[in-house]
């Protein structure tokens, strides 16, 4: 049986265990509020531009098409920068290993400073590593897709495929990928031909003609959905590190307070012990009297 003064020293480490996750629970949380707010007023404005780019895809990829379908594609691997966040990573690399091992070449580039250390540790090559703030900004992004886009036009890579978390609820993030720039091109029409909804019957009106306005808005749409799937990641990991969070304190709440019945238990048994031994030998003394 442990005695009180381990049970205390075992008490004091468990009471710093509930201290330093409370602290890192306030943490994620005030993150996961900034986060959940940005990405629900963007959210939004990002699956319009999905809408758009899906509807004209075919004119929007001619302003970066590679003429070279032979490349290998490239994937972007978002992750969250620190651990403690339950499988919320290892789920992702789990997914993109898996979908790498399908390729027999490829370019790798990892997000995240766990993505980078894990694609390290397995030694499997990387072309580039980012590290993105844990409330990503717009202009983060976009320095890493402006790279991938030149890739594209310098015919480096045929295509992008970023593999992230989809963000479910606070509970669930679901590792997928999303064919940001379909591999080899997308067999659409290019510019001046119809496009779907114009197949329709329903017309584009095009200021102040069509090339113009694909050319001057493409790189911008290309950003949108691109900054989407970095907010979403980041969202998962802020959820995934709060429930982590969470649930520690509570374990470690619970485990204090067994700590604390069974500390006091065996004070109450000490205390009763040396009242009936001071009460046996009152006893005896009357005895021999």
């Amino acid at each position: 049986m442990p005695s009180i003064q381990s049970l205390k020293k075992e008490l004091r480490g468990i009471r710093s265990t509930q201290k330093l996750t409370k602290a890192m629970r306030t943490v994620s949380a005030a993150k996961f509020s900034k986060l959940n707010a940005a990405y629900g007023q963007y959210s939004e404005y990002g699956r319009q531009c999905k809408a758009i780019f899906d509807e004209y895809q075919g004119d929007f990829l001619e302003v970066v098409q590679n003429r070279d379908p032979s490349a290998p594609p490239a994937y972007i691997v978002l992750a969250s920068n620190k651990g403690l966040c339950g499988s919320f990573n290892a789920e992702i690399f789990r997914f993109a290993g898996e979908e790498l091992a399908k390729q027999d070449s490829f370019w790798l580039i990892a997000c995240g400073k766990k993505t980078i250390r894990f694609f390290t540790g397995k030694n499997i090559p990387m072309k580039k590593g980012y590290i993105l703030q844990d409330v990503p900004t717009y202009e983060e992004s976009s320095v890493l897709l402006d790279e991938v886009l030149q890739l594209m036009r310098n015919g480096e890579i045929s295509g992008v495929n970023v593999i992230y978390p989809r963000y479910i609820n606070m509970l669930n993030q679901q590792p997928e990928i999303c064919e940001l720039f379909p591999v080899g091109g997308c067999g659409q029409p290019g510019p001046g031909k119809e496009s779907k909804a114009e197949k329709k019957g329903q017309p584009a009106l095009c200021v102040p003609d069509r090339h113009t306005l694909i050319d001057k808005t493409a790189e911008p749409l290309f950003h949108s959905m691109f900054y989407e799937l970095v907010l979403e990641t980041a969202l998962g990991a802020q959820a995934a590190t709060l429930m982590t969070m969470r649930t520690a304190y509570d374990a470690a709440t619970e485990f204090c307070e067994q700590l604390e019945g069974e500390i006091n238990r065996k004070r109450q048994g000490a205390v009763t012990a040396d009242v009936i031994e001071t009460s046996s030998g009152e006893a005896s003394k009357l005895g021999q009297l």
